[in-house]
């Protein structure tokens, strides 16, 4: 069973159905104009290109498992790579044998609520077919986020995560 009670709005939500993410990776924000004319972000692929030089992103999914349940909860993060990473990517992107390509080194380039600042994790982004997007998987370590990737988080949390961020505005 995936739905369960809000706490807050008392109304039933799908965790099957939610999934929160970010619509650019954290290096958009602090463009200036000028640079945002320069560079391309669209809904999956961004490239930036700045005085300090020019970076690849991927929006890709991280996937939490959720314990004692058939179910991850997911999060829509961006990943930088490298350009040689990006092109190959973006080259493969609507053919189906991409799934056999990488996996894709990168460092995770999101800012998530609930946890500790999630910049800079490294990442390993691995292929999905197409019409899916890519998959993350952060390197082990003792970040939160790492962890609970790794061993799974209890529903509980996963709930109340849920409550907070669809009755609360993301700052």
């Amino acid at each position: 069973m995936t739905k369960f009670r809000c706490e807050t709005c008392n109304d039933e939500h799908d965790l099957a159905d939610i999934a929160f993410g970010a619509d650019a990776p954290a290096q958009w924000d602090i463009l200036t104009d000028a640079e945002r004319d320069q560079s391309a972000l669209t809904s999956d692929q961004c490239v930036i290109e700045s005085s300090e030089g020019k970076y690849y992103f991927v929006r890709a999914c991280l996937d939490i498992p959720i314990l004692g349940a058939d179910l991850f909860f997911t999060w829509g993060v961006w990943v930088s790579l490298s350009e040689r990473s990006f092109l190959e990517i973006a080259e493969r992107w609507t053919d189906p044998s991409r799934i056999i390509a990488g996996p894709y080194f990168g460092w995770l380039c999101t800012r998530l609520p609930d946890y500790p600042d999630s910049m800079y994790l490294r990442a390993m982004l691995h292929q999905r077919p197409v019409g899916q997007r890519p998959s993350i998987e952060l390197e082990p370590s003792d970040h939160p986020l790492a962890r609970d990737q790794r061993f799974g988080v209890e529903r509980l949390i996963v709930e109340q995560i849920v409550c907070r961020l669809l009755h609360q505005p993301l700052s």
